[in-house]
């Protein structure tokens, strides 16, 4: 790296730096984006207001038996005076694949007489999000968070909500800071739309329960680790996953957790390597819209099809600070 030490651990991420972006596969691209990755609030400090801004950005293409084009493109910025902290984050991600079709012959629709190939989107999905700090000491903070974002794979059009709680550092020091968090969730989902069945938007108010991890490596590299736990604390007018013939959900049974494990090394100057791993769960998922290829069709009355629960994302990034 010019202008920066070499050491043993840059050395090596740098030599996984394509082994890890060949990691970001199409499958990856069909699961839900990351959330915003877990930000431990900076103590308050008597400098002058710091501004900070990132980009990131990443695209897979394949072609040949398997055909894809996978990009996503990400943003973050964050200002910091005095006790105050404000950040900013936005991500989108598209992505389509070329699936290989049979051509069935009309007489005996069970003997394949050619083949075609059908272009499908795997990934369409958009996030973002405004969040507000104010310290009260270097330990102690409040925190009001508003979001919204898409992701039509997961049978979720549009989604949004609002945060109110209380951070704290329990652990402080060079190398080391854990962060927990206690507040207030208000979610709103409205899911696709799906032909012959009807669903309304569904509210859902929770308790918000976090705690984060940052480790200083080195100089250049640093380790973050997260979980958030969602507990829904009403009862919501949506179809019961586990038995779709009920509409309504228990209170306590909507848990949502989200686990993020992420690495940050410096490369050079403002360009550094990310690679995380990121799993989500959702207790009771969306209903799944109708496929794609599947034009003209809907569901039988007695079958209706949930989102998987969990979905799990590797990603491997370049992202570049110019603020």
């Amino acid at each position: 790296m010019l202008g920066q030490r070499r050491t043993p651990l840059n050395d090596a991420i740098l030599s996984l730096v394509i082994a890890g972006m060949a990691c970001v596969t199409a499958p990856a691209f069909a699961q839900n984006l990351p959330p915003p990755k877990f930000e431990t609030p900076t103590p308050p400090a008597e400098d002058a207001p710091k501004l900070t801004a990132q980009a990131k950005g990443s695209l897979l293409v394949t072609t040949g038996n398997s055909r894809s084009r996978n990009g996503v493109l990400g943003f973050l910025g964050a200002r910091q005076a005095g006790k105050d902290r404000s950040m900013l984050e936005a991500q989108v991600a598209y992505g389509t694949s070329s699936v290989v079709v049979p051509q069935t012959d009309p007489a005996n629709p069970l003997q394949i007489v050619g083949l075609d190939r059908r272009d499908e989107t795997t990934t369409r999905q958009w996030q973002a999000r405004v969040r507000q700090d104010r310290f009260f000491s270097e330990r102690d903070a409040g925190y009001l968070l508003a979001q919204v974002a898409s992701d039509e794979i997961a049978g979720k059009a549009l989604g949004g909500g609002a945060q109110l709680g209380y951070s704290r550092h329990l652990l402080k020091g060079e190398r080391h800071a854990l962060v927990a968090e206690l507040g207030y969730d208000f979610s709103y989902e409205r899911y696709v739309e799906t032909p012959g069945k009807t669903a309304d938007p569904v509210q859902i108010h929770s308790a918000r329960f976090f705690l984060g991890e940052q480790l200083t490596l080195s100089e250049a590299t640093s380790l973050t680790a997260g979980l958030e736990a969602l507990v829904n604390l009403n009862e919501e007018d949506a179809l019961d996953a586990s038995d779709p013939s009920k509409r309504e959900v228990a209170p306590l049974k909507d848990t949502r957790l989200l686990g993020k494990l992420g690495l940050n090394t410096k490369l050079w100057r403002n360009l550094s390597f990310g690679f995380g791993v990121t799993v989500k769960y959702d207790q009771n998922p969306a209903p799944r819209p109708l496929p794609s290829a599947a034009k003209g069709a809907t569901f039988a009355p007695s079958f209706q099809p949930f989102a998987d629960k969990i979905d799990t994302l590797t990603e491997a990034t370049l992202v570049l600070t110019f603020l």
